[in-house]
């Protein structure tokens, strides 16, 4: 068995205009932490988990408004860069909240396509050993759409 992991959708909220580094806030197709964090973690971050939310900070070491439960601090970013966070949402999914800066430098909707693909990389192998199957390996393969993870299966 093969199952293709491809780049989620994401769609931007409007957000009135805020002072310098305004936060945009992006909906996501992701529900579980768990693999969130895990995929983050792959992707080469040292994430934060706060079940009851905490600040992000702003790239002049203030605290924001804005609260979290994922938390990537801005120190992995760049020097300039803010706090990235992802709050649950009353439905279940998680928004990612990034500054218009960090947009700026590549934390944008490919970036945030990434993170969904490692997130469903990580749901699909954990969905597929609790159903008995054994993890052969994983190819990328290119596609129009960018690059495609392959996961590929064996029944026990």
């Amino acid at each position: 068995m093969t199952v293709g992991v491809g780049v989620g959708v994401v769609k931007e909220i409007e957000k009135g205009a805020q002072e310098v580094s305004a936060y945009g806030e992006f909906e996501t197709m992701i529900r579980e932490r768990r693999f969130l964090v895990e995929g983050l973690s792959d992707m080469g971050y040292r994430v934060e988990t706060h079940p009851e939310g905490a600040a992000l900070i702003g790239y002049h070491g203030d605290e924001r408004p804005e609260r979290a439960e994922v938390i990537i601090r801005r120190a992995q970013l760049d020097s300039a860069s803010n706090d990235i966070g992802f709050v649950r949402e009353k439905d279940g999914r998680f928004r990612a909240i990034v500054s218009e800066y960090d947009r700026s430098i590549g934390y944008d909707d490919k970036w945030l396509g990434k993170v969904h693909q490692h997130y469903k990389e990580k749901q699909t192998l954990a969905m597929a050993h609790a159903k008995g199957y054994v993890f052969r390996g994983k190819e990328v393969v290119q596609t129009p759409n960018g690059p495609q993870i392959r996961l590929q299966f064996v029944a026990r």
